[in-house]
């Protein structure tokens, strides 16, 4: 198990000797050794000058990592069987206060008001079992993000297989300490007293993670197992959390070692259910990843030449789509404007332009053939709550959707397609300029519209489930039950990425709707206690568009 202390710096014979650790007599000339006058070990590297003053060969340091993950059983079970001792000397010639002779001479007490433990022979009685902080956290993260109602054609995650991987958590240390890492995250993020993502057991299971995980890359069985590529997801997310929560940069190595392990195994061989939805997760955060940063997709056949019966979704055919917009907006960010290059690159402006195009058409399409019940339903301004127009409304209505996951899924096909039409604006002529910049803002008008149906009227901290915030609703409906549980959950952090694609392209975006999404930044920020929620956008001096949506 971790040790949970602070670790002693001194060297391996001084910790046998259990001498503690000091500081040096400074020496009163710089040619001289310094004085040890305590018992104490200096640390002094690489031998410390306890152990050459008493002639002794000083074996050397424990190294840092080494200190954080070492392993103390023997301790444990030391105390464990000082405790024991302990209680049988104290059954022994200390009676129960508070208990009748009887209750004393038999060691049972029928008594509710009985002390905390009792004594039978050599057993003992605990009337109450404590909790254990790792239970509440695990059970926290489960039942919020992992049993959580979803919508199930919006599957291209991984959280929603770890159902399939609960009996084998106790055989895998490395899957045990990624878990343990999202569970200690989310659990001190929401908890009120903590509000703290980055506590001390974070620290220390993302360590043993790191540490088992180094371990496992290098057993061959383990690296084609869906165990070690499930723990690797995990740990990307963790980072996706608090890049998000701390307004940092989203590091990329354990999606890139995702990648990696998908294309070692190859997707052909990855056959089974657990398999094929773990694919399907990897390749929708390498889209996500590429596409936040306009960097190409690894489009490798190891990856996206896909076994039979594939389980296909909406939200997977969003991926291929997501793939080939990422792949186009690095080319193009590659070969530059077309307004400031030479003849010579004609040909491939003109190539960008038309795959473009095409991935325009490929963009509407998926909008006409999603299912009925995820069109979103418009509810007029008059019909929505008080509350939540005063935490939040921009324009004459909100939109409400079948589910969280829903709208997610409708954002994230927005973004796209922004990205998309802002590259065929740079291309275009005035009049199709005007077209597209339209189009630009009524998408942007859309994920503005969803604010209300994720957020409510919640304008400050709050526990994930209080359900004393109003949501709208279709008319003569209410808000389901299951809404405040997975708004709260997804919905704020689920609309950052939306809300800095409006950012990102301040120059085609109306002035409403950047003071809107200014306020609405910062008010995400606040209710998900993000720290410096601030985007240059917000103070960008670039000219934009006053063209208003007809």
């Amino acid at each position: 198990m971790p040790h949970t202390g602070k670790p002693s710096g001194a060297c391996q014979t001084c910790k046998q000797r259990h001498v503690k650790v000091g500081s040096l007599q400074e020496s009163p000339h710089p040619a001289f050794i310094p004085i040890d006058n305590s018992t104490q070990c200096d640390e002094t590297r690489p031998a410390c000058l306890k152990c050459i003053k008493a002639k002794r060969v000083c074996p050397g340091f424990f190294e840092g990592l080494d200190l954080v993950l070492r392993d103390q059983n023997q301790v444990a079970k030391a105390g464990a069987e000082r405790r024991q001792n302990a209680h049988a000397k104290k059954r022994t010639h200390t009676p129960l206060s508070g208990c009748t002779s009887r209750e004393v001479s038999t060691g049972i007490s029928t008594r509710f008001t009985s002390p905390k433990t009792s004594s039978v022979d050599n057993l003992i009685v605990y009337s109450s079992l404590a909790e254990s902080r790792d239970s509440y956290a695990h059970a926290f993260f489960v039942s919020a993000y992992v049993l959580g109602p979803r919508d199930p054609r919006t599957n291209n995650g991984f959280l929603e297989l770890l159902p399939l991987l609960f009996d084998r958590l106790p055989f895998d240390p490395v899957l045990s300490s990624s878990l343990a890492v999202l569970s200690h995250c989310y659990f001190g993020a929401w908890h009120r007293p903590i509000r703290n993502a980055e506590t001390l057991a974070v620290q220390q299971s993302y360590s043993k993670a790191l540490s088992g995980l180094r371990g496992a890359l290098k057993d061959p069985r383990h690296c084609v197992s869906d165990e070690l590529l499930m723990s690797v997801c995990l740990l990307n997310f963790y980072e996706y959390t608090m890049g998000a929560l701390a307004s940092r940069p989203r590091k990329d190595q354990h999606i890139d070692g995702a990648t990696a392990l998908v294309k070692q195994r190859g997707s052909r061989t990855m056959t089974s259910d657990l398999s094929k939805r773990l694919l399907i997760a990897v390749r929708h955060d390498m889209v996500g990843k590429a596409l936040a940063r306009s960097t190409p997709v690894d489009d490798a056949p190891e990856i996206w030449d896909d076994p039979d019966d594939m389980p296909y979704n909406p939200a997977t055919f969003m991926d291929f789509i997501g793939r080939d917009t990422a792949n186009l907006l690095a080319k193009a960010a590659k070969h530059g404007s077309p307004a400031n290059t030479d003849s010579s690159n004609n040909n491939i402006h003109a190539d960008i332009f038309w795959q473009a195009k095409a991935l325009e058409a490929r963009f509407a399409a998926w909008a006409e053939d999603v299912p009925a019940e995820w069109l979103p339903f418009a509810v007029p301004r008059h019909l929505i709550p008080q509350e939540v127009i005063a935490a939040g409304v921009l324009g004459d209505h909100c939109d409400v959707y079948s589910h969280t996951s829903v709208c997610a899924t409708w954002n994230s096909w927005r973004v796209g397609r922004i990205k998309i039409l802002v590259l065929l604006a740079n291309y275009e002529q005035i009049e199709s300029k005007q077209d597209a910049v339209l189009q630009i803002q009524r998408l942007g008008d859309d994920i503005l519209a969803s604010l209300p149906f994720m957020l409510g009227s919640k304008i400050q901290p709050a526990e994930m489930h209080n359900t004393d915030f109003v949501y709208p609703s279709i008319p003569g409906e209410g808000v389901p039950a299951s809404h405040y549980q997975s708004a709260a959950a997804y919905g704020g952090l689920s609309l950052w990425v939306p809300m800095i694609a409006i950012l990102e392209n301040n120059q085609y975006m109306r002035d409403d709707q950047m003071c809107f999404t200014g306020q609405q930044f910062a008010r995400i920020g606040r209710l998900y206690d993000v720290r410096n929620p601030t985007y240059e956008g917000l103070t960008s001096s670039a000219p934009r568009a006053t063209t208003s949506p007809s």
